[in-house]
């Protein structure tokens, strides 16, 4: 197996997860957790209400980047 097919997950996509699970988006495969639905509902339309990550941002590692309630 390589490095390339596993996948990462972050827990909490806050200030600090969701930057991070951005970051690693743009070379892995990712799932990030969180639990509130209605913030997995924003991040799924491709919007970050805490402006951390820009829409942009989002939308370029959309393949790579799954969220999970």
């Amino acid at each position: 197996m390589k490095i390339i097919d596993f996948k990462i997950a972050i827990i909490g996509l806050g200030y600090v997860g969701l930057p991070l699970a951005v970051a690693f988006a743009k070379q892995f495969k990712v799932i990030g957790f969180d639990i509130s639905q209605s913030r997995i509902q924003e991040l799924e339309k491709g919007h970050d209400s805490t402006l951390e990550v820009k829409d942009h941002l989002l939308s370029s590692v959309a393949n790579n980047l799954n969220y999970s309630k």
